[in-house]
């Protein structure tokens, strides 16, 4: 039984290049109950809703609709009651694998597909904008980063990206790249496909940097795809770890209790 998509604005209908024919943007998310750091990770309590319905109620409105993508039927109806649609995928190798599963399940809709990763609770309009502005080329993914000391993002819980100065991606690694910089690029959760490149970077597979690091997407840069990295003020906490949870969750309760600043 699919639920209600979330509301639709109309804000994200963009131009293609050169053109004024409007485009649809359909935000997938991937939420997988394994984690083997935080199990049940897509239902963990964040000030009383599950996390992946929070990540879902912070895209509705900048998009023209909002899935989860899943495996598991606990999270399917978790996102059904709060009136989002939800995609039963089955098994899927990665993140990005199980977001193609779902789009071609759903009828491949949308001109720009987002994949937001479901332990970004705190994603929100200001994310999605700068990634919806342009429709990205065939062979290009687009994704965000915001810059932070290096002691901030030493774990290896923490991506970070080396990128030219033109912002393309050279490198993603848990290791703070590059080496002997006082800060770093903190990667986020999020990236922006064209039909064609999402399609492209499913099929990639794994390679041996990929597998080693564990961060699917430098396969697709193996095989040619080009990935640009929109720096900016991107506030969140990627929750990895039930003291990221707890962060998050102290967020979600100042906000509730309209503490400023929260």
């Amino acid at each position: 039984m699919a639920g209600t998509v979330g509301p639709s604005t109309g804000k994200s209908r963009i131009p293609y290049s050169g053109s004024s024919v409007p485009c649809s943007t359909i935000a997938i998310v991937p939420a997988r109950m394994g984690s083997t750091r935080l199990p049940g990770k897509p239902l963990a309590d964040i000030a009383g809703k599950p996390m992946v319905v929070r990540v879902l109620e912070g895209l509705a409105g900048s998009v023209d609709s909002a899935v989860a993508a899943t495996d598991d039927k606990r999270v399917a109806d978790a996102v059904e009651r709060a009136g989002f649609e939800a995609v039963m995928t089955g098994e899927a190798s990665s993140g990005t694998a199980r977001v193609f599963m779902a789009w071609e399940l759903l009828g491949r809709p949308g001109d720009v597909i987002l994949n937001v990763q479901g332990d970004e609770p705190l994603v929100c309009g200001s994310w999605t904008a700068p990634l919806l502005e342009t429709v990205p080329p065939d062979d290009r993914v687009l994704t965000l980063a915001r810059r932070v000391r290096v002691r901030e993002a030493s774990g290896a819980d923490t991506v970070k990206v080396a990128v030219t100065g033109k912002g393309e991606a050279l490198y993603f690694s848990r290791f703070p790249v590059p080496h002997g910089s006082r800060e770093v690029l903190e990667h986020i959760g999020i990236y922006a496909f064209s039909p064609c490149s999402l399609q492209a970077c499913a099929r990639c597979g794994e390679t041996e940097l990929s597998r080693t690091e564990r961060l699917e997407q430098l396969a697709w840069m193996e095989y040619g795809v080009r990935i640009t990295v929109l720096a900016g003020d991107f506030h969140g906490i990627g929750v990895d770890t039930p003291e990221d949870l707890r962060r998050v969750a102290e967020v979600f309760g100042s906000r509730r209790e309209g503490i400023p600043g929260g």
